[in-house]
């Protein structure tokens, strides 16, 4: 009897797994594409003039033209004039704010961008700063980061303005000047706010855009929208010893304490792979959509097959793994500045991005238990703890419509950024912030963010426009 009764566990996990399985459907949206009538020429041209001015960022502050930011900041003033009108514009920092009082105050909207971009490397095939528009594309530096989205607002708003519309709530328009360098605008703006006691009901920022091949089995486009960003942290090694000559060197320097250090964390297992709730969402919106049984299987049961998973991960490796754990990178590293000398002081850098319930505190004492070498000293350089995460509700569902509105042919999926935007500030004061640039890439088109050749299809211009005037429909 016991013999038998062993039997039944197997085929219960067995019938739950086929019934899970069998019930793991993609979500079906009804066909509603909505084309708004617009200028389309005006909109072209008008990222190629923002495209023009040279507002490139740069940790070295003599480097930067604060001249051409100025003409920017006045070229938005005067190209838009219906905003201009109605708007209350203030500065902060590099950064713009126009207002658009609504009928309500209630449940105030921000808009996001950046106008910076990362300065020109390497052999461009036309000017980086020409703009030049040929039949399918935009060309120039900013294009795609993100100047592209910034048209995308403001051609949207003039539009409705020019056409009547009034907003049911504020509307603000924030636009920062110093994205690229992880500078103060977006702080002072959400600064300012804070000040006034507003709390937007939604923020919406670059971030994922529509990409192909998401997922495993999964033929259709993914727009992928950032629900929560992954936090940052910059570490400085640093060992010491009294220098001399490479001709009599002692048995451990500097530099062979740090590689021991680097290689016992490199080696070290401390940072676990977690199924957070935006990974979660991501695989939960786009797996049922794989033509793949396998793949259908273990997602529909990760209750039981998490640990698979986990595995495929560590062994694809990625942006797949990073979705999982706190990432650990060595970027930089210096120590003496000629051949035969041994150095006195030798550093190495390392950049952590943090997953949702790992904080900072948490991944030092991590490096320190790690390294058990109290010569090593370990300063930290820079931090942002992991964002929280934004709320998939109406607010979100608002942005879906928009995006299948314009896109009718696209799998809408929440998921985590990797990649930090100056959003992140706004979630201390916003539980729907939402990130995603209304764009479809390719892989060539990836490859060029903050790459040569920058260049966007007029087709995704159009469409910028169009998506942020669906999503005013709704507000």
């Amino acid at each position: 009897m016991e013999w038998y009764a062993l039997l039944i566990i197997p085929i219960i996990i067995f019938l739950v797994i086929v019934t899970r399985t069998a019930n793991f459907k993609p979500t079906q949206f009804p066909e509603m594409k909505k084309k708004h009538e617009i200028d389309e020429k005006r909109v072209v041209e008008s990222l190629s003039q923002m495209i023009q001015f040279k507002t490139v960022s740069n940790l070295d502050e003599k480097k930067v033209d604060r001249a051409e930011f100025k003409k920017f900041r006045d070229f938005l003033k005067e190209r838009f004039p219906k905003v201009s009108e109605v708007s209350e514009y203030s500065e902060h920092e590099a950064g713009v704010l126009f207002f658009i009082k609504g009928e309500s105050d209630e449940k105030p909207i921000v808009f996001m961008s950046h106008y910076d971009v990362v300065p020109v490397s390497g052999d461009w095939i036309h000017n980086p700063f020409s703009g030049k528009i040929d039949e399918k594309t935009v060309y120039g530096r900013g294009a795609l980061d993100t100047k592209s989205s910034l048209n995308a607002v403001m051609e949207s708003v003039e539009h409705a303005l020019a056409n009547g519309k009034t907003f049911k709530n504020d509307l603000y328009l924030a636009f920062s000047g110093d994205e690229e360098v992880f500078g103060p605008s977006a702080p002072s703006i959400v600064n300012y706010l804070k000040e006034k006691g507003i709390k937007p009901y939604m923020v919406l920022d670059e971030g994922g855009a529509i990409v192909s091949k998401m997922f495993p089995g999964v033929s259709q486009k993914a727009a992928v929208v950032g629900i929560a960003e992954k936090g940052f942290l910059n570490i400085k090694l640093t060992a010491h010893s009294k220098g001399g000559h490479a001709s009599t060197p002692p048995k451990n320097t500097p530099i062979t304490d740090l590689s021991k250090a680097v290689i016992a964390l490199n080696k070290n297992k401390q940072f676990k792979l977690k199924m957070t709730y935006p990974v979660r969402q991501l695989f939960e919106s786009l797996a049922p959509h794989s033509k793949s049984l396998g793949i259908k299987v273990l997602f529909a049961n990760l209750w039981l097959f998490l640990p698979v998973v986990k595995l495929i991960a560590k062994k694809t490796g990625g942006e797949f793994l990073s979705m999982f754990r706190t990432t650990q990178a060595f970027t930089l590293a210096e120590g003496s500045e000629a051949i035969n000398v041994l150095p006195s002081t030798a550093s190495i850098g390392v950049n952590y991005r943090l997953r949702q319930g790992e904080t900072s505190n948490q991944v030092i004492q991590k490096i320190k238990k790690v390294i058990k070498n109290h010569n090593i000293e370990v300063e930290t350089t820079a931090v942002c703890e992991a964002s929280t995460v934004s709320l998939v509700d109406e607010g979100f569902n608002m942005l879906q419509k928009a995006i299948c509105q314009t896109w009718p042919d696209v799998i809408v999926a929440p998921y985590l950024m990797v990649a930090t935007t100056d959003s992140r500030h706004y979630h201390e004061i916003c539980e729907r912030v939402y990130k995603f640039s209304p764009m479809d890439l390719s892989k060539a088109d990836l490859a060029k963010i903050h790459g040569i050749d920058e260049d966007i299809t007029i087709d995704n211009v159009v469409r910028g426009v169009n998506f942020y005037l669906n999503l005013i429909d709704q507000l």
